[in-house]
């Protein structure tokens, strides 16, 4: 058991995968999560070293060996994990066990911290990955991330799967605590679509966003010399404005990225790419 939470190992971003001597994972939509298990009791830590073991009693397992492991805490929906159904698990505070029966968690290993007590972390990847075979039997409540030599081949699939992306850790490399690495690479699956904006929020920056002329988000990660661009036309299309937006005819197209739609028809994290004329 761990006697205080970890802060885990984090990754950079790259656009394509990494070429060399990498094993790639999946990336699953959840949400980081630190799985500590002494004495058959097993203690839940979000990344940011948050205790969240009460909303989990579906992980009440008995493992056979004390252990500490890093992965993804997810929420299947047909089929696929969804973000929307973990968050709904995270952060219910009433009715837990309810809700753990309609939304089953499930808790993907992809890494050992420790084991028996001994800290392992600075053992080589490979050695961390078999230790997590013999020591993770796959179920129900919990399962080892699968591992894969072609990483470009695994993006592709995850592109035409529409899963969230890919992780790749370089071979030999160790576990760094509290440490971003240049030895894990995240590559993310993201959508492009073109959208019209709306409107301008005054006080926290954001753009109002429509497609076909539905509302589908605010953007608001948007460049500096962008924003003063966007601004030198906007002015001139101002519809209305209210205290808290800048109302505008929907002229200027732009084209975002974005993780996935939610179930309400939103983008998730919308972000800007570049205008379109």
């Amino acid at each position: 058991m761990i006697d205080k939470p970890l802060k885990p190992m984090l990754l950079h971003k790259s656009e394509t995968p990494p070429e060399g001597d990498y094993i790639h994972q999946l990336k699953f939509d959840g949400f980081r999560c630190i799985f500590s298990s002494s004495n058959h009791q097993v203690r839940l830590f979000t990344r940011h070293q948050n205790e969240c073991t009460s909303q989990f009693p579906d992980m009440q397992i008995r493992f056979p060996r004390d252990v500490v492991l890093d992965g993804e805490m997810i929420v299947l929906d047909q089929g696929k994990p969804c973000w929307e159904s973990v968050m709904k698990r995270f952060q219910a505070r009433k009715s837990v066990e309810l809700v753990s029966r309609e939304l089953p968690a499930h808790f993907v290993a992809f890494d050992i911290l420790k084991i028996d007590g001994k800290d392992i972390t600075k053992k080589p990847l490979e050695e961390r990955l078999a230790i997590l075979e013999q020591v993770v039997e796959d179920s129900q409540v919990i399962s080892k991330a699968k591992n894969f030599d072609d990483g470009l081949q695994l993006f592709h699939a995850v592109k035409e799967m529409g899963l969230e992306g890919i992780v790749s850790k370089r071979k030999g490399s160790v576990y760094n605590l509290n440490t971003r690495s240049q030895d894990w690479i995240k590559v993310k699956n993201y959508r492009q679509e073109t959208v019209q904006i709306a409107g301008l929020r005054k006080d926290n920056f954001g753009w109002s966003i429509i497609k076909d002329g539905k509302y589908v988000g605010v953007c608001e990660f948007v460049p500096p010399n962008e924003r003063k661009a966007f601004w030198k036309i906007a002015q001139q299309i101002v519809k209305e404005e209210d205290s808290s937006w800048i109302h505008l005819e929907p002229l200027i197209r732009c084209k975002v990225k974005f993780q996935d739609y939610t179930k309400a028809g939103l983008m998730r994290s919308p972000s800007f790419v570049e205008f379109v004329l």
